[in-house]
C-alpha cells in the first residue's frame, strides 16, 4: 500500500466542479476513489483475493481429513472454510483506503476540497462506500471458487446476504486502519496492522469448530468479534433459519462500524480544520 495511488492526477478530476448536495458530493468522490483504485488494481482489487483463494484451495485440500472427525458439521472441509474465507476477502488490503486518505492530506487534495466547501462527511462517506464496493469482486470470486470446491449457498438471496455481510465487515474492520492512519499521519502505518487478520482468523471457529479448539483458545474465541460474524455468515449460507447466529453477527457488524467511526470522525474533522 506504499505504492503511488496517483492522488494528484485524480484530484484534478474533481477540481473542476463538485455537484451540490451531500449525495452529489459522495457520488463524485466515490467515482474519483474508484478511478484511483483502477490505477492501482493489484493492491485495490487483486490483493484481497489472493490469500483467501490460497487458503480455500491449498489449505482446505491439505486438511480435508479434518472433516471426517466425529461431529464435524459439514463436508468437504472447503465448505466449512468458505464463510471465513469470504470475510477474509473483506479484510485483506483494508489499509488501502486509509493510506490513500493520508496521501490526500499530504498532497493537498483535501485542502482543495475545503476550498470547494465539500462536506467532510461526504469525503469520509465516499471512502467508506468505496471500501464496501472494492471488496465485492474478491468476495464474488472466493464465493464461486468455494461453490466449485463443494460449498453450498441456499439460493441467490443467501449469496447476496453473504456479500452484504462481507461489505459491512470490511467497513468496520477497515475503520481500525483509518484510526491508525489518522493518528500517525504516516501512510505506511496501516501496513503494520496487516497481520491482525491472522490473529482474528485463528482465534475464531473459521478454520475448525469451537469444540475442537483447546479450552483456552475456545475461551478466546468467545471474546473474538470475528467469531460471531463467521458463524452468522455460515448460518446464512446454510439456508436454515439463521436465528441467533445472524442476530449476534448483525450486532457485531453494527457495533464495529459504529465504534470505529466514533473514533475516526473526530480525527478526520480535526484534519479538515488544520
Amino acid at each position: 500500500m506504499s505504492t503511488s495511488t496517483e492522488t494528484v492526477p485524480a484530484a484534478a478530476q474533481v477540481d473542476a466542479a463538485v455537484p451540490g448536495g451531500l449525495a452529489g458530493e459522495i457520488r463524485t468522490l466515490f467515482v474519483r476513489n474508484f478511478r484511483e483504485g483502477l490505477r492501482s488494481p493489484v493492491i485495490a482489487f487483486l490483493f484481497p483475493v489472493i490469500f483467501p483463494l490460497f487458503a480455500e484451495t491449498l489449505v482446505a485440500s491439505s486438511y480435508e481429513r479434518v472433516s471426517t472427525l466425529p461431529g464435524f458439521p459439514v463436508h468437504p472441509y472447503a465448505a466449512y472454510m468458505a464463510p471465513g474465507m469470504l470475510l477474509l476477502a473483506g479484510m485483506m488490503g483494508s489499509g488501502y483506503s486509509a493510506t490513500a486518505l493520508v496521501l490526500d492530506v499530504q498532497t493537498g487534495f483535501l485542502d482543495r476540497l475545503k476550498l470547494l466547501d465539500v462536506r467532510p462527511g461526504a469525503i469520509l462517506a465516499a471512502r467508506l462506500l468505496f471500501d464496501a464496493v472494492r471488496v465485492l469482486p474478491a468476495a464474488v470470486v472466493v464465493l464461486l471458487v468455494s461453490l466449485l470446491l463443494g460449498a453450498r449457498v441456499n439460493g441467490p438471496g443467501a449469496a447476496l446476504g453473504v456479500l452484504l455481510i462481507c461489505s459491512i465487515w470490511s467497513i468496520g474492520y477497515g475503520g481500525l486502519f483509518y484510526i491508525v492512519a489518522l493518528t500517525t499521519w504516516n501512510p505506511q502505518a496501516p501496513l503494520a496492522m496487516s497481520p491482525l487478520f491472522i490473529l482474528l482468523l485463528f482465534t475464531s471457529p473459521a478454520a475448525v469448530p469451537a469444540y475442537l479448539l483447546p479450552d483456552w483458545l475456545a475461551t478466546v474465541s468467545r471474546w473474538n468479534p470475528f467469531s460471531y460474524v463467521v458463524e452468522g455468515t455460515r448460518a446464512v449460507m446454510s439456508g436454515q433459519d439463521p436465528g441467533r447466529p445472524l442476530l449476534l453477527a448483525a450486532a457485531v457488524l453494527v457495533g464495529t462500524v459504529v465504534l470505529t467511526q466514533i473514533a475516526v470522525v473526530p480525527l478526520f474533522r480535526r484534519a479538515m480544520q488544520e
